[in-house]
């Protein structure tokens, strides 16, 4: 039996986040992980000498008021990053449209395509966005779980924030009726998909608080060079710098309170005693290795959350250089493809500068777009359609030599992550589950902390380093210290 103050379960970016703000701050921290690496929904995976993002997705987040910029400077880490301009390309009935990073140029572009009032809606977007980063920055009490929590959300400094509270529960699609740009299908469409990638919602269920966030968050995109896990890998390196340490191969099978303390097992037989156990993993996966109040707790939040979108996924490797201005691609499908639940595919394509992530000369690329987990032909059935889909989508690889190609479906995402049911993406945001109703990081069993992209605030890289900073505030605080 092994004794440590903090065991971490995932190794993704929250898991690593909390551990490395732990570390940092001189606690004994060991953190656990199922599979032979880190990274989670955001690893990567190598054929020879190219190295794959698992999922297509942007890193955000990054300004020193938000989540990422917060963590990198707390730990004097700064990560290899390019700031996307534009933020995305976005392509839909044969139009590109581009999503320019500077926010007046964005809303004079969408007021000459789409009108007048595109500028009322887009300003009220950056005001929201800003005054919601700002706000819940330093909150480690969101979401409120004790009387004490509540006390703290009705400081005088907080009743500025009364006014978004409706955004939680009244959608994206009432605030674009109430500006007047709802009755464009073609503009309902882009901001329809826009939402599913961003909340995993649409206009009609998102919230138009969190939706604001989603739509304007291509205006600070940035690729990491070498792919979405290099940043994670200063994670790792930090912890260990700080005297943390990482067990890989470490699947999780019971967690339980007995004599007073908090105990992990894993399948290969170890078995760690803590006082402040961090679960990342997904809820429906803690329901069922979880016992006794954790088990009971777990499922209540596992029930009222039942479902999630899956991803089905393509890699694929060109030899050669394209023209693209951006990492990232959004593409409205020309025709359908069995068993996707979306009307549209997201792409990371690799800079041609980009030596680290592949050779001088290739090209990498990865696709994702959303699926249901009863719903999904074999790769064999889909790999056809995605390479149509890719090369549609991004005409600028057509006349390249394609070296590569492979399929992942959820099982494949099960499989690697062993996910419930391949879920990724986290919990999807509505104005039924809006944002204070989500599983919170603090839970009813001292010392069991919840974080992750199904607990608060949920989904995206940013969304769960913010978990994970306001998770190690409360633990130094029950501690007696301040952060």
């Amino acid at each position: 039996m092994q004794s440590s103050h903090i065991v971490v379960i995932g190794a993704g970016y929250a898991g690593l986040s909390a551990a490395a703000l732990l570390a940092k701050r001189g606690y004994q921290v060991v953190v656990l992980e199922a599979h032979d690496t880190f990274g989670g929904c955001a690893s990567f995976y190598r054929r020879g000498s190219m190295t794959f993002d698992v999922g297509a997705t942007t890193f955000s987040g990054v300004q020193p008021w938000q989540p990422v910029g917060r963590l990198f400077a707390d730990l004097d880490e700064k990560p290899e990053l390019e700031r996307q301009d534009p933020g995305m390309l976005v392509r839909i009935d044969g139009e590109t449209i581009v999503r320019h990073a500077d926010p007046n140029t964005w809303i004079d572009a969408m007021f000459s395509r789409f009108g007048q009032q595109q500028r009322e809606f887009w300003n009220t977007l950056y005001h929201i966005e800003e005054r919601v980063w700002r706000l819940i920055a330093n909150k480690p009490y969101l979401p409120p779980s004790s009387v004490a929590d509540w006390l703290a959300m009705a400081k005088p400094s907080n009743l500025s924030a009364l006014s978004l509270l409706p955004g939680m529960v009244r959608s994206m699609q009432q605030l674009m009726v109430r500006h007047g740009v709802h009755d464009n299908p073609v503009f309902q469409r882009f901001i329809n998909e826009q939402l599913l990638i961003s909340t995993q919602s649409t206009a009609e269920r998102a919230p138009w608080l969190t939706g604001a966030l989603g739509l304007t968050y291509p205006s600070e995109t940035y690729y990491p060079i070498g792919g979405m896990y290099r940043p994670a890998l200063q994670l790792v390196r930090s912890i260990k710098a700080n005297g943390g340490s990482i067990h890989y191969r470490r699947s999780v099978t019971s967690i339980d309170v007995r004599k007073g303390a908090l105990e992990v097992r894993c399948a290969n037989g170890d078995v760690y005693r803590a006082k402040h156990v961090i679960n990342s993993i997904p809820i429906w996966n803690l329901a069922r290795i979880a016992s006794g109040p954790i088990q009971s707790w777990a499922r209540h939040h596992a029930a009222n959350n039942s479902s999630a979108w899956c991803a089905i996924t393509a890699y694929a490797a060109f030899e050669g250089y394209h023209t693209l201005p951006t990492a990232y691609v959004q593409a409205h499908l020309l025709r359908p493809i069995p068993g996707v639940h979306s009307g549209s595919i997201f792409v990371t394509v690799k800079p041609n500068h980009d030596h680290v992530k592949a050779p001088d000369g290739v090209v990498t690329v990865t696709l994702s777009t959303h699926a249901r987990w009863d719903d999904v032909p074999t790769a064999d059935v889909l790999a056809g359609y995605l390479h149509r889909a890719l090369l549609d989508a991004v005409p600028e690889l057509a006349g390249m030599p394609m070296t590569h190609f492979e399929v992942g479906t959820p099982a494949t995402w099960q499989r690697y992550t062993l996910r419930h049911n391949g879920y990724v993406g986290g919990l999807p945001h509505t104005t039924r589950r809006p944002l204070l109703r989500m599983p919170p990081n603090r839970t009813p069993v001292p010392g069991f902390w919840m974080i992750g992209d199904t607990a608060f605030p949920g989904q995206g890289t940013p969304s769960v380093i913010l978990g994970a900073q306001n998770t190690v505030q409360r633990i130094m605080a029950a501690e007696g210290h301040s952060s």
